[in-house]
């Protein structure tokens, strides 16, 4: 398989420490996210994977390894932008610095990285600092509910793995978001690069996306071409 042929490769980095109260359910998302995509049009056209229990040199030896598409973070952030937080050698968690990591993943855009779904609280500054390389970041600017971030993901993964751009499977996601009851005010947010337009942005590629059906136009003058065995085709 060409790499103009190879799927559409997820990442889901778990940096959610288990033994921190509050901390979300790492593994109920990536169950959703796994449905949503299992479910989808193009399924043959995306491979999902983790990074489980993530340390942030995980994360760094991974991408070395190998550069996804969507890098999509399961994890809790810090207050007043204090940091994204990944698992410690105790198996609590910390905090990384923001400008570090954005240019930990700035360094693997040119390689394919395209999208960075921050799915914690309090990750707008990071998103911010990311969409200067980044083409698309999507980021929350307070607290969000569990039950919200998994719902907005799940059907984030959908759109996109049904065909759609970032730009639009953000904003249904978003809304369906909002309307299952999440807090109107830390809705995830989208951002983008200067020269990037999320609404020409896609998870699945051109080579997989069947092209619309095409409409029957009546010929001009009103007047059918005859067709043999004095059938006409169906308008």
């Amino acid at each position: 398989m060409t790499d103009a042929e190879a799927p559409a490769r997820i990442l889901v980095v778990q940096a959610a420490s288990p033994r921190v109260a509050g901390s979300p359910d790492a593994g109920a998302e990536y169950r959703e996210i796994q449905r949503s995509v299992e479910g989808s049009q193009y399924r043959h056209a995306v491979a999902l994977d983790c990074l489980p229990a993530a340390r942030l040199a995980d994360l760094s030896d991974r991408l070395i390894k190998e550069v996804p598409a969507v890098l999509h973070f399961s994890a809790r952030g810090t207050p007043d932008g204090g940091g994204l937080r990944f698992l410690t050698s105790d198996g609590a968690d910390a905090p990384v610095r923001d400008r570090g990591l954005s240019d930990l993943l700035g360094q693997f855009v040119a390689e394919g990285l395209r999208l960075v779904v921050l799915g914690a609280c309090w990750t707008s500054e990071l998103a911010e600092l990311l969409a200067v390389a980044v083409p698309c970041v999507i980021g929350t600017a307070g607290p969000i509910g569990d039950q919200d971030c998994r719902t907005y993901s799940r059907t984030l993964y959908s759109s996109l793995a049904h065909g759609r751009s970032v730009g639009q499977s953000h904003a249904i996601a978003r809304a369906t978001a909002d309307a299952s009851g999440a807090d109107a005010d830390y809705l995830p947010d989208l951002r983008s690069s200067p020269d990037t337009i999320p609404e020409a942005e896609y998870l699945i590629g051109p080579q997989f996306r069947v092209p619309p059906a095409r409409t029957p136009v009546k010929p001009r003058g009103g007047k059918l071409p005859r067709f043999p065995f004095g059938r006409k085709p169906r308008l």
